[in-house]
């Protein structure tokens, strides 16, 4: 049996960035994961948390030998900082890097169009203003029917 404990709703944000006018070369990415106090700390006592949830009666008869992670002899608050600094991964369910909104960070409109750019829209998980507290594949699958529908109307189809 298995806990995973993470920040659903993290604060930090990373970024994304060309690296060079050659659309070949990859982009210059930084995830930032737990680049907030916030998150970071909020990391630590979910582990704490799955620690306790694994510590009770109902739990009992699933629960058989010692723990594998963090493991048993990380037991101070240091220990399970210096664990979550190694250990942390994101959930993979990136989003945001090209928010929807009206704001001076938004990259697209309501109509998922790019802002300063003719014809060129964007329906991914990209135009998310945060990211989504579950997985964001029913979401991305909604932007992409409600785009598809978008260009078609404006092309009279």
């Amino acid at each position: 049996v298995s806990i995973l404990p993470g920040v659903v709703r993290p604060t930090a944000r990373g970024w994304i960035r060309l690296a060079s006018s050659d659309p070949l070369e990859k982009p210059l990415i930084n995830t930032n994961y737990l680049g907030t106090q916030s998150d970071f700390n909020r990391l630590v006592q979910g582990v704490k948390l799955a620690r306790e949830i694994f510590n009770t009666k109902a739990f009992s008869e699933w629960v058989t030998g010692k723990e594998l992670l963090p493991g048993p002899d990380f037991k101070t608050d240091d220990d399970l900082r210096a664990f979550v600094r190694r250990r942390a991964e994101s959930y993979h369910h990136q989003a945001g890097s090209c928010k929807m909104g009206s704001d001076a960070m938004a990259v697209v409109d309501p109509q998922c169009r790019v802002y300063g750019v003719e014809g060129l829209r964007v329906a991914d998980a990209s135009v998310f203003p945060v990211v989504p507290s579950g997985n964001c594949h029913a979401g991305i699958l909604m932007i992409g029917e409600k785009v598809s529908d978008l260009i078609k109307q404006a092309h009279g189809v």
